[in-house]
């Protein structure tokens, strides 16, 4: 088996061969290489895996070779083989892994390019599963967090619409030519009304939630949402945060791999999943190219506190803006898990006082007039 040993150190962009170059050609993403995949549990478990090998001495091909043979076959097999082909083949594995960019983001090849170049691809690699690990956390707090809140709303619609579809129009018949309460009159109209109408409403509901998302992959809907999320209490706060987080971490980290600024500022842009940190940070690419600083951008967008100002500030005039970065980042992720817990906080005991409103409300006004006519 062939191992292409030095590490080829490859160009930004991959290109086909020309006459004379002696780098060797990196794969189009097109075809069935182009067309393999990885979710990022899978991304994160093979490149956990490969650092491990990579730590223990292991030559890249030959852990490439090892992890396929110990993977049964499908997806994550099928990367494996076109990795080692391509790198058996004489390619670099960042090319290798830029013609899969469904399987491999052009962040993460970067990431590995700067390992190869610099020698020390295993500490490049390592890095990034601890950074992807630390997402991951983030994310699963976060869906824990709305996980509670959703199945109490699930939870308290579904007894709303039991109670009146099912509860009431029992004691409608019951409670019929009585003089009643307010609160129950105003349940017994809710109830007609909903056996009325609500399949209607539900139809409506369905309606409005299937034109709401496809609205939201439009591009001005993704603005709308976008603007919407970084604006609302509680919850915009803890968005910002995360994005925030993201974006200062995968900065720093390329600028300590030595990816140069306006390459980094790119790949930031697009692992930014809000409209309007993605503007930013193509202005801040621009600016750059033009002979400006990232500080310079930084002052005109109202995204960063002055605490991040100060702190690019010092990062720009010290040369060691990437480690600068990097603890920024660090301290996003503790404010975002802060307000992760300041958010569950306020939420949960708000949806119990809903619920338990709605419950009580319905059961009050069943129970009174039953209470005026055991009176009798």
């Amino acid at each position: 088996m062939k191992v292409l040993e030095p590490i080829t150190i490859a160009p930004i962009a991959a290109r086909p061969a020309k006459a004379g170059d002696g780098s060797p050609a990196a794969p189009a993403p097109v075809g069935p290489a182009g067309g393999l995949r990885l979710s990022a549990t899978e991304r994160l478990v093979l490149l956990e895996q490969f650092a491990t090998l990579l730590d223990s001495g292991i030559q890249i091909a030959a852990a490439l070779q090892s992890m396929r043979q110990q993977t049964p076959e499908g997806r994550i097999a099928a990367v494996l083989a076109t990795l080692e082909q391509g790198v058996t083949g004489g390619l670099p594995l960042s090319n290798a892994m830029a013609a899969m960019p469904r399987a491999f983001p052009v962040m993460l090849v970067q990431v590995v390019r700067a390992g190869e170049a610099s020698g020390d691809l295993a500490s490049m690699v390592r890095r990034t599963v601890e950074t992807m690990e630390l997402e991951a956390a983030l994310r699963g707090r976060l869906r824990s967090a709305l996980i509670y809140p959703c199945v109490m709303l699930t939870m308290t619609i579904g007894v709303v619409v039991f109670l009146l579809t099912w509860i009431v129009p029992k004691f409608e018949r019951l409670f019929r030519g009585k003089q009643l309460p307010a609160p129950t009159r105003l349940l017994m109209a809710l109830g007609d009304w909903t056996q009325a109408w609500g399949l209607w409403l539900l139809g409506g509901v369905v309606a409005a939630l299937v034109g709401a998302v496809l609205f939201c992959r439009s591009a001005r809907g993704r603005g709308v949402w976008d603007r919407l999320l970084l604006h609302l209490p509680v919850i915009g706060s803890v968005y910002r945060t995360a994005v925030t987080a993201r974006c200062v971490r995968t900065l720093g980290l390329l600028l300590q791999t030595g990816v140069p600024m306006h390459a980094a500022l790119e790949h930031t842009r697009e692992v930014a999943e809000s409209q309007q940190y993605r503007s930013f940070w193509q202005r801040a690419r621009q600016n750059v190219l033009n002979g400006g600083s990232l500080l310079e951008a930084v002052r005109t967008t109202p995204l960063f506190g002055p605490t991040f100002t100060q702190l690019v500030a010092a990062g720009e005039s010290t040369a060691t803006l990437d480690k600068v970065l990097l603890k920024s980042a660090a301290w996003y992720t503790k404010e975002l898990e802060r307000r992760i817990r300041d958010m569950v906080t306020l939420v949960e005991p708000a949806m119990v006082v809903v619920m338990g409103s709605v419950v009580g409300f319905v059961a009050l006004s069943i129970m009174l007039p039953i209470f005026r006519m055991s009176q009798v």
